[in-house]
């Protein structure tokens, strides 16, 4: 019993409680993503986006470069990804409307990832719980082996 108690702690240590952490090393190699965009015109916080309005595939690749991860795209050059910044909620507000962004990427499995951005644009002036538009794009991409 007590063999079994230390592998299980041992196991824990090293591996972890879960997979959905990201990191540098996770990412290294190539992707195939399919991106899928939402959106929605006035409508609530919470309401489903129902069928996504465009649907993309594309492949990408991810390597280290001096400590540092980029994205490798031969059009627009190598792409430094910062993961300290995946993870982000932030609001922005202008003369007429606020925004307010969230971008959440996670691991689904050793070889698949999603992430998803959500943005709501409201008028200022508007005093009902109705947001102007919302949109979002989820991704999940899959290691491709």
């Amino acid at each position: 019993m007590k063999k079994i108690l230390i592998i299980s702690l041992v196991s824990l240590a090293l591996f972890g409680c879960g997979e959905d952490k990201i990191t540098k090393e996770y990412l290294v190699g190539d992707w195939r993503c399919i991106d899928n965009q939402y959106q929605r015109q006035n409508s609530g916080a919470n309401e489903d986006f129902g069928s996504s309005v465009s649907s993309i595939e594309d492949t990408t690749t991810f390597r280290i470069i001096n400590n540092e991860l980029y994205q490798i795209s031969k059009d627009k050059g190598n792409i430094l990804i910062d993961l300290s910044k995946a993870d982000l909620s932030k609001d922005e507000i202008s003369d007429a409307y606020k925004t307010h962004i969230v971008n959440t990427i996670k691991a689904i499995d050793k070889d698949t990832f999603k992430t998803v951005l959500i943005t709501e644009i409201k008028n200022i002036n508007n005093d009902t719980n109705i947001i102007d538009l919302r949109t979002k794009l989820e991704t999940v991409c899959t290691r491709i082996k």
